[in-house]
This record gives structure tokens, sequence and C-alpha cells, in this order.
């Protein structure tokens, strides 16, 4: 794809090097290196340069050598990018290395010397600019600024997955459309075995995706596909068993493995006879064989099962012998309607009657696309002058042909009036592959870590002005929001991204990308063996490297290969090794000086080595996940210019001085120690924390002064805050519980709070900044083991609290009240806390071992229609609670422990038919589920130590539950000498756990000889099992784990086991958690 340079992109990068060559830091330094004549000339031919960019932006559509021109010009200004990062992280370096000599003269003779190579290299890159300059001449470029830059953002601030979820209100002109194609999906199949096929075929950006989740969310569609409907996003990306795995995950499946064979007769098994509807958007493959393989499972449902496409590509329909649904553009009047939503917003169009011809005029130019009419709505909504319309109407970007990239003129237009810092950011986001869902921090310090947030003097920090970068690219539906407070981009707009960026950035998702990586600056890698070695061998020439994310790489990257890498790539500024199975970190990271970014999240180190405190540049560091890190290396206060830190909860102990990272805005965990280690006084300079932070070891303060000094309460930008103390009684005195108090009370939060824990407290009542009103925006409250504490704060103080979670409190008295606001209660082992009339808008509530003489939930829950978590835990009850449950259909989870006064529940299971997980513990009496039996769509049953109920299995029906896919069962297994029995379970079952079963002597080749879907077996604590069944398991098994079970253990390990033979062909066998072997 050939690359769109722009002049306000390079005018962005020119002015960030030009801030630096005036600084006073290079400015003296130049001066004591006897540099300035060399300086001079270079900020002279930068400027001579720049002052052509925007005529060069326009001709590059018609002229190739200007392209190229630029293309040049972008290489040459990351080299002096390069040059003053290296000048600014040395120079200081050096200034201290000499300033520790015994004489002044050394200081100047010691700078004389280290500047020698950098005048080289600064003359070197003052001759090719020169080049640069001289070629502007040939190519006639003229000093003019491109008018359209005016129109759009102040410069101060004022994996695209699709879901199936959908805002309506916004959609013009599609009202027909969606009736058709709920017409042909509500239609019988004709008596064919082969399931239809809609292909919705139209341009990018027409609204296909749109209209498929119109149509998916629709209340007759709902009703007629009784809930069996996927939606799944698929991009250029079409692999068959990544698809088919998705396609069973948005089903509501359990999808492991990568074995086709078993998850695509586990999809056929869960489809057969069955009305489904599945939505594949975006689909750009159109091999015919690709289809045959993935469609094979989806033969076999019941008549009126449809599936929907979305593509560009009218072959991908031909292919697929669908039925074309053709999608057409707006017409001009819904066209207007979506542009005037979208650019007037709250504003009225007649009061502005001189835009209206105009901006007819504009939306005409749109050739009826809803994402470009969307987009420049978007993009006029800030200007409501008429020069400023006419100035979008009037320009010659409309004129230009990009035939090569099929880049929308709107989107290009949108693109080339941002702000050229803005145009910088957008243009890094062409590392992220298609599909790809990004968080809004972590794009913004990818940002940071580049550069691009750098001169943003108006603004508190870099990631206050980043934050305004996003959101007006979010404005412009450059980033659109997904699920889980993700975004991800439109594929055209990926598309856009990807032109701009052009050589300078590579995505290999899945497969290497051929070609020339002497230029490449950025490279996003998800790849296989083979792919991985190539990018890190030394044969690779991409030694100007800038930004390198490895994410779930299947290779062990060695000590070796990382050495390489290390000495290699030393212009890297971003580094992400996430989840690349990594388990040492080789001493060359410290070669990386100029490192900006790095993430080892989700690996197994269990250290880091001590060259990692040589990276003065580090600004973020991750370390979450599965590190087995318990301490970080002595000298880790150095790193000075941290900014962001997430440390892994198993850490031990903090580094010494750790109170000297004053920058950091993210620190996850801190951990006060006894005496001699880091104690709560090191977060006293911490003011600029933001977001969420756990602080353990609180029992080790032992005076309130050092509490005050960690000056919790001005830290205002702390949203959640987790206070963990010892919680050690036994040795608690009067006076030791009244210093505890007052450690708590002088750790006052800044009022802002919104979510705050309370763990371990030793102390006889909480502080007064919980029992008054000093925590107005509190959302969430969680008290757990305070077991001293017998007043509860006054929760009509806060009127915001939506979540209240109290467990081991036994002292604590109250009432809770009946808050609008609840959404979600928590009762554990709080027998004083009442509990009279909840919140009509909770929906979770949990009640476990509280010693109630008397509970009725009908009472309690009158209010409750939209209850959907209950969890009771009625063992410490001394009468039989009033449980009748049968007003509350909206449930989704119920959880029962400790029923023994009856032998039934006290309500019918069969009636919640929106009930998909049921767990039951710690019931001897209870023997049968009632009348009715269980709800006909559950997924998840669980049983455990309910001795009379599961002797009475085979009168449950599980074998007609044909969505059952998880079944945990844990009992002695009295008189039982095999499980399970025939045809007591259900062919869909994808999973069974059989746990601590005592007695349990035999597996029945017989019960398992239908469960074709079985795709685990767990068995674990089962003393007395002598053997699983003689006959083998069922082909589908995938994987089998045992665990503590002495007799079979030695009968089927691989070394020695004499059954070994029946098992080894399960891809995955654990005994003990040792992995067996590894399937071929």
């Amino acid at each position: 794809m050939a690359e769109l340079v722009t002049g306000a992109f390079l005018s962005s990068f020119f002015q960030v090097i030009f801030d630096r060559l005036v600084s006073s830091n290079f400015t003296d330094y130049f001066r004591r290196g006897k540099l300035d004549e060399s300086v001079e000339e270079l900020k002279s031919t930068l400027d001579s340069i720049n002052q052509v960019l925007d005529d060069a932006e326009i001709k590059q559509y018609q002229i190739p050598n200007v392209k190229k021109w630029l293309c040049d010009v972008k290489h040459a200004m990351y080299e002096a990018d390069q040059l003053l990062d290296e000048i600014a992280t040395d120079a200081p370096l050096k200034k201290l290395k000499a300033e520790s000599q015994p004489s002044t003269s050394n200081i100047f003779n010691f700078i004389s010397t280290f500047t020698n190579p950098f005048e080289s290299r600064i003359k070197e890159l003052i001759k090719s600019l020169h080049s640069l300059a001289e070629q502007k001449d040939k190519l006639q470029l003229k000093n003019q600024t491109y008018a359209g830059n005016v129109v759009g953002f102040n410069s101060k601030p004022s994996e695209r997955p699709t879901t199936y979820l959908v805002d309506a209100s916004g959609i013009y002109g599609r009202d027909g459309d969606k009736e058709e194609m709920i017409k042909v999906l509500l239609s019988e199949n004709g008596g064919s075995n082969q399931t239809p096929i809609i292909s919705i075929v139209g341009l990018g950006g027409m609204g296909k995706t749109t209209l498929a989740k119109l149509v998916y969310n629709d209340n007759k569609i709902k009703e007629h596909f009784e809930h069996t409907k996927a939606w799944v996003y698929v991009s250029d990306s079409f692999n068959v068993v990544g698809l088919t795995k998705a396609i069973l995950k948005s089903f509501g499946f359990s999808a492991d493995g990568e074995d086709l064979n078993l998850l695509q007769h586990q999809l056929q098994h869960k489809l057969t006879d069955k009305k489904y509807l599945l939505v594949l958007d975006d689909i750009w493959n159109g091999k015919a064989e690709c289809w045959e393989q993935l469609l094979l499972p989806f033969n076999h449902g019941s008549s009126g099962s449809k599936i929907i496409v979305t593509t560009r590509d009218k072959g991908v329909a031909d292919v697929l012998n669908s039925k074309l649904f053709d999608l057409q553009q707006l017409d001009k009047n819904d066209c207007w309607s979506l542009f005037v939503t979208h650019a007037f917003r709250d504003k009225k169009l007649c009061e502005y009657p001189n835009l209206e011809s105009i901006g007819k005029k504009i939306v005409d130019k749109c050739g009826g696309l809803p994402l470009a009419v969307k987009t420049l709505g978007q993009l006029l909504r800030r200007k409501f002058f008429d020069h400023e319309w006419r100035k979008i109407l009037e320009t010659d970007m409309w004129q230009f042909s990009d035939e090569d990239n099929n880049i929308n003129p709107v989107l290009r237009l949108s693109y080339h009036n941002l702000p050229s810092n803005r145009k910088r950011c957008f243009a890094y986001c062409s590392i992220f592959p298609k599909g790809y869902e990004f968080d809004r921090g972590e794009l913004i310090r990818f940002w940071m870590a580049e550069g691009l947030l750098k001169g943003c003097k108006a603004y508190k920090s870099e990631e206050e002005f980043g934050s305004e970068i996003f959101s007006d690219l979010e404005s412009i539906s450059f980033f659109q929001k997904s699920l889980n407070y993700r975004f991800a981009m439109h594929d055209l707009v990926n598309d856009l991204a990807k032109s701009v960026s052009g050589e300078f950035g590579k995505k290999m998702d899945g497969a290497w990308v051929e070609g020339n990586l002497e230029r490449t600056r950025h490279v996003w890698c998800s790849l296989r063996l083979n792919c991985v070695d190539k990018l890190l061998g030394p044969k690779c020439e991409v030694k100007g490297l800038r930004s390198l994310i490895l994410r779930h790489n299947t290779m062990l990257i060695s000590n070796n290969v990382q050495r390489d890498l290390f000495s290699r790539l030393t212009c890297l500024r971003m580094l992400s090794f996430r989840g690349c199975c990594l388990s040492e970190l080789d001493d060359e990271i410290g070669n990386l000086k100029l490192l900006r970014y790095l993430d080892l999240s989700y690996n197994s180190f269990t250290a880091l080595p001590d060259t990692i405190c040589k990276l003065y540049n580090l600004q973020t560091l991750l370390l979450k996940g599965f590190n087995k890190l318990t301490e970080l290396p002595s000298n880790f206060s150095k790193l000075i210019n941290l900014r962001h830190l997430e440390l892994p909860f198993g850490l031990k102990k903090m580094p010494k001085n750790i109170g000297n990272l004053i920058n950091l805005q993210t620190l996850n965990y801190f951990i006060v120690e006894e005496q001699n280690g880091s104690g709560i006084k090191e977060l006293a300079k911490m003011n600029n924390l933001h977001g969420t932070i756990k602080i353990t070891g609180l029992g080790n303060v032992i005076d309130h002064e050092d509490a005050a000094k960690a000056n919790l309460k001005d830290k205002k930008y702390l949203e959640e805050l987790y206070m963990v103390f010892d919680g050690r009684r036994e040795e608690m005195n009067d006076p030791m519980v009244e210093s505890i108090v007052s450690v708590l009370e002088a750790l006052e939060p800044n009022c802002n709070l919104k979510k705050l824990t309370i763990e371990n407290y030793n102390g006889n009542r909480f502080p007064n900044w919980l029992m008054d009103s000093h925590l107005p925006n509190l959302v969430s409250l969680e008290l757990k083991n305070c077991g001293l504490c017998s007043d509860l704060p006054s929760l009509d103080q806060l009127p915001l609290l939506k979540k209240l979670y109290i467990r081991e409190c036994p002292k604590l008295k109250a009432s809770i009240p009946k808050g609008d606001s609840m959404i979600e209660l928590h009762l554990e082992k709080c027998d004083r806390i009442l509990v009279n009339g909840l919140s009509s808008r909770l929906k979770k509530f949990v009640l476990s071992e509280n010693r109630y003489t008397e509970f009725s939930m009908e009472q309690n829950l009158v209010n409750c229609m939209i209850l959907e978590e209950l969890d009771l835990d009625v063992r410490g009850f001394v009468n039989c609670p009033s449980l009748d449950l049968s007003c509350y259909n909206s449930l989704r989870d119920l959880s029962i422990r400790g029923w023994h006064f009856s032998s039934s529940l006290p309500f019918s299971l069969h009636l919640f038919t929106n009930l998909r997980t049921l767990k039951l513990y710690d019931c001897p009496q209870l023997e049968s589920f009632g009348r009715g039996g269980l709800p006909s769509n559950l997924i998840y049953l669980k049983i455990e130590n309910c001795p009379k109920l599961i002797g009475s299995r085979e009168e449950w029906g599980l074998f007609q539950l044909n969505s059952l896919q998880t079944f945990i069962i844990s009992d002695e297994f009295e008189n039982v000498e095999s499980f399970p029995e025939e045809n007591l379970l259900p062919p869909t079952l994808y999973e069974l756990y059989l746990i601590e079963c005592s007695k349990l002597r035999i597996m029945n080749y017989k019960g398992f000889l239908h469960l074709n879907s079985l795709y685990r077996l767990y068995i674990w604590d089962c003393p007395s099992l002598e053997s699983l069944p003689e006959e083998g398991l069922p082909s589908s098994r995938s994987n089998l784990l045992i665990e503590e079970c002495p007799i079979i253990r030695e009968k089927y390990k691989k070394e020695g086991g004499e059954r070994w033979h029946t098992i080894r062909h399960i891809p995955e066998v654990y005994i003990d958690w040792i992995k067996q072997h590894d399937h071929e």
C-alpha cells in the first residue's frame, strides 16, 4: 500500500526537533561543545524544508517523486530525533560523572572528548538535509500553507472487533432494508438440508455491519431463534480453527484445544436440532475450500436456521451460494438527517441558516456512504463559521484519486484537517492489526514512549494531553467503543492509518511480511516459531526499530536471541514481551538506553537483572500477571522517570527508596514492611498517583504521625484504595488497639475516592472520615475481617454507594438501609447485620454463614424484581427460612449451601427459565429438586456433599438437558461401584469433574459412550478409584487431569504405567499436574 505523507504530520515532527534544539539543556550543551554553528545550520535547513511541506502534501497525489521526497524527509526526521534522544540521555550522565572528578577542568575536558562523535553525526545529518533542500527546488515546491488545516480542532483542549450492540437512535434510511432482512430470516428453509446464507454486500462504510446489528437485536429475531444466536468478527484473518473456536464461544459454549476435528464435532453436536442464527461480520476470504471446511458443522440445525455474512466482495457471496442483499447508498434526505445529527448535536439548525446550503453540498460529495457522512459531520461539529465550511467544500482534496489505497476521500479529508500532533498519534495506530481492541491508557502510553506527546506546555501532563488527543480521534469516529471499556478502529480507518504510516510500520499477525524492513520503525508481531526467528535473527535489517511488540508468541526466546536483539536494536523506545513464556531476561537489556516502555507481563520471571536499572528513560514498566518475582533490583529507585509501574502481587518487599519515584502516576501495589524496610512514609511525595493502589502490611505502621506523612488526603487522583492490615488480634491490648485506630484515622483518603476496601483491621472502631460524610463520591465499600468493630459507617452519608461487601465482621451491628442506589450486597459471617427490605435495583445478593433466627426472602427482597444472582448459605439459620423465589424469574445464577430443613427445596426450579448456573453444597437432607425438576436452559451444575440428592441422580432427568455443558459432582459415593450410569449425562456435556469421591472404585464405560462432546475429564482426590473404563474414553476427550488418586496414578502414568496405552490417544494428560506428553 502506497504511503500518503502529510505536511502537517511532518510539521509536528519538525516542531518537536526545533523545540529541543532551542531548549536550554541543548543550547548549553552545544555551546560547551563548540557546535553552535552546526546547530544553527541545522535549524536553518530544517526551516527551509518545513516551509514547503504543505505544498508537497497536495502535490504528492499527482507527482510520485514528491511522495518519495516526503518519505525521505520523514526518514531524516527519525534520524534527527534519534540523535537528539541519544544526546539528551547521555549528556546528563556524562556531566554527573565529570562532576565527580576532582577539578573543574576535568568537566570541560570530559565534555569536549564526549562531543566528538556527535559532531560528526550532526554534520552527516546536515548533509542529508541539504540534499533534501536542494531537491525541493527541483520539484518546484513552494512556500504556502494548506488552508484545510484551519478547520478541525483547536491546539488547546476544548484485534475493529464489532459487537452486536447498536444505538438505533442515530441510524437513518435502513428501516426498509431491516424489514426485508427480517422477513428472510423468519422464513423456513424450504426443505433444504443446507443452512441458508444471506450475504450483505456493499462498499466499505456503507453500513453493512450496522444493518446486521439492527436485525440481530430485533425482538422478533430474538424470540424466533430463542437466544441461540452468535456474532463473530472475522476481518481479513481467516483461520478455520480460530473461527470455529470463536463461534463456539459466541454461542456460549466452551472452546479449548486446537484440534479442528474435535472442535467441529463439538459445534455440530451443540447445534443439532436447534434453530440458530450466526452472523459472520466483515468477510474478506473468498476461497471455496476454506468455507467448505468452516461450514461443515452447520447442516444439522433445525429448519429455519440462518447464517448472515457481511462483505465488500460479491465474489464471497458467489462462493457461498448465498442470497445476495446488495446494500445501496443512503438517499440525500437520509444523508442530510445523519449529517445534522452529528454536526449540530444539541444546537438547532435554524440558528445557522447560512450553513444549510453549504452543508448539503458537502454531504452530496460523500456519495451516500453513512460512515463518510457521520465522520464529516463530527469533523465540522466544532466550527460554525461560513468560511470554515466553504474551505472544506472547496478543497482540492476531493479531486485526488487514491486508487492504490482505496481510501475514502472523506476519511482522508478528516485526517488532513487534524492538527499535526493528532496526525502523528493517529498514524502510529497503524501498528494495530485489524480487529485489535486497545485500552485508552495503553495507547496513550504508547504515544508517550514514541515521544508524540512532547511539547504539551499548556497541559499538566503528557497523559492529559494524550487523553485530549484520544477524545478528539474518538469524536470523529476514528476510534469506536467496543466492549469492556476498550476501543477499536473500523477497517477503513485502519487502512487509512496504514496508508499514512506507509513503510515505517509493519504488522505481522500470523504470517511473515516479506520486503525491505530497513526503514521500518514500528513492528507488531504475533507469529509462530520460524517467523519470529526471522524477525529477531541477526540478518534482519531493522536496526532503526523504535517499537517492537511481541504478543503471545509460541517460541521460547532464549538468552542468546535476547542478547543479540538488545545489542542491535538500541533505538527501541517501546518493547513488549507480553505473554511470551519468558523465564529470564538477559543482562543486555541495559543497552536499551532510550527505552521508555517495557511490558514483561504474563511471563514467569523469578528475578530481573540489575541492568534494568540503567534504563534511565523508562516511563512504563508492566510486571503484572504470572511473574514469580518476590523482589526488584536494589537500585530500582534510580528509574526516576518512571510514571507507570504495575507490580505482581507476589512481591514480598518494595525496593529501597521507592519514594524517590515521585513522577509515578500508576502504582498498583505497595508493601509496608517492618522497621528496616520500606515504610508508609515512602508514599509522601507520590501525589500524582492515579487509579488503583493496594497497600498491604499496614499493621507494621506503629506511629500515626508516620501514617499522616503518607499524605493520602492529597492524592486527589486515586479512585480505588485497598487498605490491608495484618489481622493479628491474639496479642492486641487496649493501647495497641488505640494505636491502630489512630493510624487508620491518619490515613484519610481524598474525597474523590470511589472504591474503598479495609481488610484485616485490628481497631475497635472505624475512623471518623468513614463514619461521617468525608467520602461523598464512594461507589463501592468493602469491610473484611474487621472483627473488633461494632458500629457500621452511616450508609446514608454515602449517597452514591452501589456495592457493599461486609465479610467476617461478627461484632458489627447495624441495619442495611433501603438505599435506591444499591445494586450489589454481600454479607458474610455478620450475624448482627439486619436486612429489612432492600433496594429495588439490587442485582446481586450474597448471604453467607450468618446465624439468623428468622429470615424471609420474600420480605427482604420484595422489591428486587431484577435480581440476577443469589448466593445463600443457610447453615447458621436457627429456623427454616422462608425462601419463596417464584417471582424472581430474572435469576441467572443460584447458589444454596447448607439446606437441612426439608427433603426438597421450597420452590420449583423448573420455573426459572433464565437460570444458567445452579450450585448446591452441603445439603444432607435434600433428596430431590422438587416437582418439575431442573430448568431446561441450565448450562452449569455443581452438586457437592448432598448424599441423598446424589443417590437419586437417575431421577434428575439430566439426559434431557441439552444446554448443560459443565457438571461437577463431589460425594463419597456410598454403595456405588461405578459412575456414571448409562444415559445419565446429556450428550452436550463438555466438562465432567469428579471431586473427593472417596469410595468411587470404577468408571463406567457405558456411561461415556454417548458423550461425544466431552472435552475435559477432571478427577481429584478419589483414593479408591481403581481404573478408568477398560475400553477407553471417548475420542472427543482432549484433556484428562488426575490428581491425588494414588491407585490410578501408578497404573496410568506414562513411565511404567500398565494402562497408559488406553489413554495415550488423549492430546493432553496431566497426572498430579505433570504433563505426560504432547500429543502429536
